[in-house]
Order: C-alpha cells, then sequence, then structure tokens
C-alpha cells in the first residue's frame, strides 16, 4: 500500500513539472497566470476530502455490522479506494490527449482534477488502513510510508521533461495512466487477502 501511495505521489510532483510549459506554450498563459492551473488539483483534492471525509467511516461501521459483528477491521478503510483508484488514470488520459491536441484549456484542467480527487483519496484510504492495521506501530508505518513517497516525489519527477520530450504530452500521459492502472490491482488485492497477510504470524511483532 506504501508503495502505491508513493506511485500516486510521485505522478503529482510528475504533474507539476509539465504545468508551465503546457500552460505558456500551448494556451498562452502568462507567467502570473500559469499558477491558477493548480487550482484544478486542488478543487479536485477538496471535493475528494468532502465525499470521502464523510463517507469514510460510514462504509467502515455498514461493513462491520454486515460482515463482522459491528467490529470494524483495518481492510474496511480500503473499499472506497477502490472506485477512486481509477480516478488517477482517467485523469491522465484527459489531461495528456487533451493538452496534446490543443482543447480548450478547461479539458486538460478537468483532468488535474480527476488525478486531484484519485489522489486524496489514495492517501485518506492508505493512512487510514496503515494505522488501523499496525495500532501502535502505526507512527513506524506512517514514517516507512512518508519516507517512501518521499523517494518517489523526488525522482520521477527528474525524468519527467525527458519523457514528454520523447513521448509527447498524450503519450507520456498515457504511460503513467497504464501504470497507475495497473496499480489499480493493490487495492483489491489488499480488500481480498489484507487480512490474511496482516494476521500472518510472520508479521507479527512480538513485544
Amino acid at each position: 500500500m506504501s508503495t502505491y501511495m508513493a506511485f500516486v505521489y510521485g505522478i503529482l510532483y510528475l504533474l507539476f513539472t509539465t504545468f508551465t510549459f503546457v500552460f505558456e506554450d500551448a494556451y498562452g498563459f502568462t507567467q502570473s497566470n500559469v499558477g491558477l492551473v493548480y487550482i484544478g488539483i486542488g478543487v479536485g483534492m477538496l471535493l475528494g476530502l468532502a465525499v470521502l471525509g464523510s463517507a469514510s467511516d460510514k462504509i467502515a461501521i455498514g461493513m462491520a455490522k454486515s460482515h463482522n459483528n459491528g467490529v470494524i477491521k483495518p481492510e474496511y478503510r480500503l473499499p472506497a479506494l477502490v472506485p477512486g483508484g481509477f480516478f488517477v488514470p482517467v485523469g491522465l488520459f484527459l489531461y495528456g490527449w487533451a493538452a496534446e491536441k490543443h482543447v480548450q484549456w478547461a479539458v486538460p484542467l478537468l483532468g488535474t482534477l480527476l488525478v486531484g480527487i484519485g489522489i486524496i483519496v489514495s492517501f485518506m484510504c492508505v493512512q487510514t488502513y496503515l494505522v488501523d492495521a499496525f495500532t501502535v506501530h502505526a507512527a513506524s508505518a506512517i514514517a516507512a510510508n512518508t519516507v517512501l513517497r518521499s523517494v518517489f516525489g523526488a525522482v520521477l519527477p527528474l525524468a519527467g521533461l525527458k519523457m514528454y520530450s520523447k513521448l509527447g504530452l498524450g503519450w507520456g500521459n498515457s504511460l503513467l495512466g497504464f501504470l497507475a492502472l495497473a496499480m489499480c490491482v493493490v487495492p483489491f488485492f489488499f480488500v481480498r487477502y489484507g487480512e490474511r497477510i496482516r494476521t500472518n504470524p510472520r508479521f507479527q511483532v512480538k513485544l
């Protein structure tokens, strides 16, 4: 789950490297106005935060009542990530090809909005899952998660401009989109097998 979150985090910073040349060169934004394009991701994150923030506990409590006599398992924090994770690849495809074809600037911004929704859903679901799964060791789990995603956030953008110069915005973002689509398997896997892995004696910490 930390690898999944780190990949999504890296995509966020990789997108940031493209905004200036995309909206200045392709759409004629001035240097003072190009900073406004970050609003797309920001609005997406706010929307995702509002929806998931109000629904997360309800989903977990509902699943606990239906499947586990009212006891909430850490895996009950992940179902929202199953559909939420698809916002990232869909947003990347929309952003990349709209910018490649010079479609009206609101369309690629809509793509970044969808990416923002997917990113905040990923962050919230993974963080709450790690806290619930590791209990007294949650601080260490979150720290490890932070280190890994910081590495991805630092390294992936270094390859961004070279990738886009080789593949273009359309196929460059499609490559990221296909990788993000493949990573959507991770939440399915942990919803189904997370408890089996988590309770395996090999992974139990002896105090």
